[in-house]
């Protein structure tokens, strides 16, 4: 087992890598500014007045194809308990081109930032197993906010205002595979973190990671995280700092497991 600078561990994993995550908390207080913007998008009163500008939230209904702007959700004076949920078995998918019927847990329906930036679609192209496709993420930095972001929520389009998600408690770790049309590409991906009337019951990030040209197995350590309410159950963020030509990236076998 080989650390590298970056305090990521790698292991062999047949042809492929597989890497191991340090987790950072989305705290409720206290947290960097890298990541308040981010949070704001949740509503809740984690942002207070803080900015008068805010970038638009959006929405995509199932029977569209573009996004819409949605109101944004607004500070609450008391939060309601959600309902008690069973635990979820595992493994629980997020994305899955392999299973059928197809994978509806979450919905890509959180679009933050520079929405117009951002595209999602299927791709074959340099697929991690053939005739199966992948998802595709196309990044353009263009945007005037500087960064641009997507939530799988349940149900689509819930900030946080619904009582939707799942008791993923049992889930010990998410892995998904990932890899850079490039590489050099720096993405942020999220778990949790919504915190509105229903907020969730933990919120983490991998940080920044860089990513590779090869398809790469991640895993990002669940063991000491609230998973008792999740309705934001995956995400990711990409900035201009670090992508300032753009770029685009691939997803696929996205899940909780054990």
């Amino acid at each position: 087992m080989k650390r590298c600078t970056d305090d990521l561990e790698y292991s062999g994993c047949r042809a492929e890598r597989s890497i191991a995550i340090p987790r950072h908390r989305l705290s409720r207080t206290g947290r960097s500014g890298r990541l308040a913007a981010i949070l704001c998008l949740f509503g809740a009163c984690l942002c207070g007045a803080q900015s008068t500008s805010k970038p638009p939230m959006m929405q995509r209904k199932l029977s569209a194809t573009d996004a819409e702007e949605v109101s944004r959700p607004v500070k609450e004076t008391s939060r309601r308990r959600h309902m008690k949920k069973p635990p979820m078995a595992m493994p629980f998918h997020i994305i899955n081109y392999r299973l059928l019927p197809a994978v509806e847990n979450f919905a890509a329906s959180g679009f933050m930032g520079d929405v117009s930036d951002v595209r999602l679609a299927g791709s074959y192209e340099g697929t991690r197993e053939e005739g199966f496709p992948c998802l595709r993420v196309k990044y353009a930095a263009l945007g005037e906010a500087g960064w641009a972001g997507v939530m799988w929520q349940n149900p689509a389009n819930n900030w946080g205002t619904v009582d939707g998600g799942y008791n993923l408690g049992r889930a010990k770790r998410l892995s998904f595979w990932a890899r850079g049309e490039r590489g050099g590409e720096v993405v942020e991906f999220i778990v949790g973190g919504a915190s509105a009337v229903f907020p969730d019951s933990d919120g983490l990030t991998t940080g920044d990671v860089t990513l590779r040209t090869d398809w790469t197995h991640y895993h990002f350590d669940l063991s000491q995280a609230d998973l008792s309410y999740i309705s934001s159950g995956f995400g990711f963020v990409i900035k201009q700092d670090e992508n300032p030509r753009g770029c685009t990236f691939f997803l696929d076998e996205v899940r909780y497991q054990e």
